[in-house]
């Protein structure tokens, strides 16, 4: 008899090939699942050295599958070397936490921050960088929006990074005021990428500590897979840290397998993204394909609409689309001929239907590649453009917790009509597109039940309900799915991963509670007892 070395079990068993769960166990044997049976049928796996975990009506599920994230900001962010202003509710109040976090930090030489959100300020006037020179007038200052398509400098971050008023940019754009000064705000990740180029920039040693600590973080919350969708370029700066990520992976270090996308836009040659898809290619971190931004976000108006913003009927979208209708076809259709995925950036419906057509473009000029191409975000959708995800064999990779988070936003920006396709789950679901959820961490945590939550109950931090009730819920067991099998696919790698199935790998959780049985508002607050990735035990909570 095949013995087990684990047996985990419990009154409820989801393996996310059914819609409900069942009474029984699973077997892990190695770093494989061994076997899954109803009621005790899986004691016949049971030797005398098998470790058995009974969990009574807590749910047992695959490891959740994060499907877009961006790694080594969030490390970073989910550190003690950046302020967290998430909590802010005004840029006064937002530059107390940084003065604060300045001063008992004197040993930081650059002061590092993300969270800060117009719409949580009441959607004040966007800050400047006289505030900060007030708050912090020694040492560069490096804040990132929650969106990551804004940054907030001082003059000092401005001066180290290389702005001026006049620099010429591919894509995105500095602020600037009345005297066509700097103003300490640049827009979109082309233009940040100067500002990143310092913000990320760590000695060695720290950056195999930031990250050994938010792989804990990240086994606290279930999470058994994630990404890097940064869309990093070909840098020696990128491909040395890298290095240090696949070496650590290989030393067994990470505890969450990564799936990086690296940069995309403007280019038809992609010899150095096939190059780095095969030198890193271990089991837990790997280049997986290239990532691109098409747009922005609302809350700046930089998302592309198909029609102009209720609230600013003189534009459609600030200086977006960040490339053309025909460069972009072109670069997909190379990306999709070198056997790379792409996955697109799209807030708005103006972005989804160019990415659609570019995808469409790729099928008609490499037949049936058999790559699962990606369109990010979605927050907004023409109903004409739906069921082109199934036609075309698109996955839809979306964010529920950024309902909550925008606060009645789109209903501003967009007008209430608009809205019956906001954050449109159930209209995609039911078109047949493969819907994969995760967090965009750290725009939000990397706890994924809030945004669980979201995506069942369509409901505010608060209890009440985000944007209009436009009718796209989804159920449980379709939003537990969606952050475990889904991104599997959007990853390739459903075949081993997000399901309890045998000969996947044993990358499995234990929740706290049956979100099947449990008040919907409960959802939210789920926690995690047991987190097993590749076989071996990696959270267990005391």
């Amino acid at each position: 008899m095949n013995y087990a070395d684990v047996i985990i079990k419990s009154d409820a068993v989801f393996t996310g090939q059914e819609d409900e769960p069942f009474k029984g166990g699973v077997a892990v044997k190695g770093n494989k699942i061994l076997a899954v049976e109803r009621d005790d049928g899986i004691d016949a796996f049971r030797g005398e050295k098998t470790e058995v975990y009974q969990y009574g009506d807590r749910l047992i599920m695959a490891g959740l599958v994060d499907g877009h994230d961006h790694l080594w900001w969030g490390a970073v962010a989910d550190s003690d070397h950046a302020v967290d202003l998430t909590e802010s509710t005004s840029e006064e109040e937002a530059v107390e936490m940084i003065k604060k976090y300045a001063r008992e930090h004197p040993e930081e030489p650059r002061i590092r921050g993300f969270g800060w959100f117009p719409a949580n300020w009441n959607d004040a006037p966007l800050p400047t960088k006289k505030s900060l020179d007030e708050a912090v007038p020694d040492r560069p200052v490096y804040m990132n929006c929650a969106d990551a398509h804004t940054a907030w400098l001082n003059t000092k971050a401005l001066e180290e990074s290389g702005y001026t008023p006049d620099m010429e940019l591919v894509a995105g754009s500095v602020g600037v005021d009345e005297n066509g000064e700097l103003d300490g705000l640049i827009y979109e990740p082309d233009a940040m990428a100067y500002a990143w180029n310092n913000y990320y920039d760590f000695p060695d040693d720290q950056m195999k500590v930031i990250m050994k600590d938010f792989m804990k973080g990240l086994a606290s919350r279930g999470i058994t897979s994630l990404s890097e969708m940064s869309a990093d370029e070909y840098s020696p700066m990128i491909h040395h840290r890298y290095s240090i990520f696949k070496e650590m992976a290989e030393a067994g270090e990470f505890t969450s397998r990564v799936h990086v996308y690296t940069a995309f836009m403007r280019r038809t040659d992609f010899t150095d993204a096939v190059k780095w898809k095969e030198e890193f290619n271990s089991p837990t971190f790997r280049v997986s394909g290239v990532k691109g931004f098409l747009d922005g976000v609302t809350s700046t108006y930089t998302g592309l609409l198909l029609e102009p913003y209720a609230d600013r009927p003189d534009t459609a979208g600030d200086g977006v689309p960040l490339d053309s209708q025909e460069s972009l076809n072109a670069s997909v259709i190379a990306a999709n001929r070198a056997g790379l995925p792409v996955r697109i950036h799209c807030i708005a419906e103006g972005s989804v239907r160019m990415a659609l057509d570019a995808y469409e473009a790729s099928l008609k000029a490499n037949g049936s590649h058999g790559l699962v191409n990606t369109i990010e975000h979605i927050e907004t959708i023409h109903p004409d453009d739906i069921p082109r995800f199934k036609e075309l064999g698109v996955a839809a990779s979306m964010q529920g917790e950024h309902l909550p988070l925008e606060m009645n936003e789109k209903i501003i920006r967009l007008g209430t009509e608009r809205c019956r396709y906001e954050w449109a789950f159930r209209s995609l679901k039911d078109a047949g597109a493969v819907l994969a959820l995760g967090t965009d961490f750290p725009v939000v945590n990397y706890n994924q039940f809030p945004g669980i939550y979201a995506a069942v109950a369509r409901k505010n931090y608060d209890g009440s309900m985000a944007g209009v009730d436009n009718g796209e819920y989804l159920t449980v067991a379709e939003a537990l799915k969606a952050n475990t099998m889904g991104s599997a696919f959007v990853y390739g790698r459903d075949h081993e991963l997000g399901s309890l199935e045998p000969g996947k790998m044993a990358d499995i959780i234990v929740l706290d509670r049956n979100p099947f049985r449990c008040p919907v508002d409960d959802i939210k607050d789920t926690e995690i007892l047991l987190t097993i990735m590749d076989g071996k035990v990696t959270y267990e909570k005391k």
